[in-house]
Order: structure tokens, then C-alpha cells, then sequence
């Protein structure tokens, strides 16, 4: 890294960390539960966060984003999102996947990742094919977390016209006895999302391919949230 490189990343987030709220950190630690490690969370809000991304992605190159903000990234919650959004416009997806699914820590980050996942598949047919690799071999992640980021891309995805919901659909069938609660979440949510567009088939697929009991609970919660917010 170039001493001025350096010197201004370093000074920008040494800016960043002046705007650090602690009982917005205590809000988002404890109440909205962004990470399951309460105690990495600054408490920096997401447009900042998000403007700190787009300064770092014009300053460095991947080789320097990866030195300065890595190891950060590995300690504390907003650097995982800052981490991931310069990796998204700086790395291939090749070279990026690898970084993100490790960092993937409560439901926040991963949730964030799938715009990052998005991004690269709207790159080209071959990255598209690289992010849907990457999700089928994590599918069963150890990492819960890694796992619910497997789910939440098909949103961006099929938002995007990169996907269909019955490929989102024969990924998750699978998991749907998955016994941890984001993961479960996840799936519901995209289920919602699903049902939603009104394609009836899809819907009729839902109600065959969907057993498991909880599941079927939290995807009906979610259809009825998803529709009060829709009007």
C-alpha cells in the first residue's frame, strides 16, 4: 500500500469511528441482534458505513482492502459490512466468496452480502455461474449464518431477473428442517417473497414441496407481515 493511500484510508476511518453512538451499538447489539457477538458492534449507522465503501472502492486496490480491512473485518460487525461492500466492487467473485461466507455473523451481514452477490452476478453469465456455485457448496455450511446467506441471495437474484423462484425453491426444500432459527427465517422469508409475485404454479409448489411444521408456521407469519407492508 502507497503511504498515501494508506494515510488517507486510515484517516477516513478514523473519521468513521468518530460517529460511533454507543446506545445505538446497544440497540443494534441487543434489541435488533445484528451479530451473534453483541460486543463487536460500533454502533455506526449504515449510511455511513455505506459512503465509507464507496471512498475505500476509489482509494485502494483489492491487494490493499484486503491488508487494511480484513483483519478488522474479522473483529467487528461494521467492518464486515465495509469489508464485503469494497470486496463486491473491487474482487472477481472468485477471488471475494471465499472472504464473505466466513464473515457471515448473525443475520445482518449475510443479509447485506446478497447485494453484494447480486452485483457480481450481474456482472456476466460466468460470474453468475461462480456466486450460484458458491451458494450450492454452502448450502450446508456449518456456519448457520453462511448457510442464511445461501437463502437471502435468491432475493436479490430473482429480483434481478438472474434466477427463478423454482431454482430458489429446490435450494431450500432441503433445508427446511434446518434447525437454526435465522436459517429458518431465511427460507420464509424468500417463501413469502415467492408467493407474493403470484405465480400460482410456484404457489402450488410451495404447499407441496413445504412440510416441516415450523417452517409452515414462520412462512405463513411472514406471508401476512409481507402483505400488511405491502399496502
Amino acid at each position: 500500500m502507497t503511504s498515501t493511500a494508506l494515510e488517507e484510508a486510515s484517516a477516513l476511518l478514523a473519521e468513521l469511528e468518530q460517529r460511533r453512538e454507543p446506545d445505538y451499538a446497544a440497540f443494534m447489539a441487543l434489541r435488533t441482534k445484528v451479530s451473534s457477538r453483541p460486543e463487536s458492534v460500533l454502533g455506526i449507522r449504515m449510511k455511513w458505513l455505506r459512503q465509507a465503501v464507496r471512498q475505500l472502492s476509489r482509494l485502494l486496490t483489492l491487494d490493499e482492502a484486503i491488508e487494511l480491512l480484513h483483519e478488522r473485518a474479522l473483529a467487528w460487525y461494521e467492518y464486515k459490512i465495509i469489508f464485503g461492500g469494497v470486496i463486491g466492487r473491487l474482487a472477481s467473485p472468485g477471488d471475494g466468496l471465499p472472504f464473505l461466507y466466513p464473515l457471515c455473523d448473525g443475520w445482518a451481514v449475510p443479509d447485506y452480502y446478497k447485494e453484494v452477490l447480486a452485483g457480481w452476478a450481474r456482472r456476466g453469465e460466468t460470474e453468475r455461474q461462480i456466486v450460484l456455485r458458491s451458494m450450492a457448496e454452502h448450502t450446508h455450511d456449518a456456519n448457520p449464518y453462511a448457510r442464511r446467506l445461501t437463502i437471502v441471495a435468491w432475493l436479490d437474484l430473482i429480483r434481478h431477473g438472474l434466477a427463478t423462484p423454482w431454482a430458489a425453491l429446490n435450494h431450500v426444500a432441503p433445508l427446511q428442517h434446518d434447525e437454526a432459527y435465522y436459517v429458518q427465517m431465511a427460507i420464509a422469508w424468500l417463501l413469502a417473497e415467492t408467493t407474493l409475485t403470484g405465480d400460482a404454479s410456484i404457489v402450488e409448489a410451495i404447499r407441496t414441496e413445504i412440510t416441516d411444521a415450523t417452517l409452515l408456521r414462520m412462512y405463513q407469519q411472514k406471508l401476512r407481515d409481507s402483505r400488511r407492508n405491502s399496502f
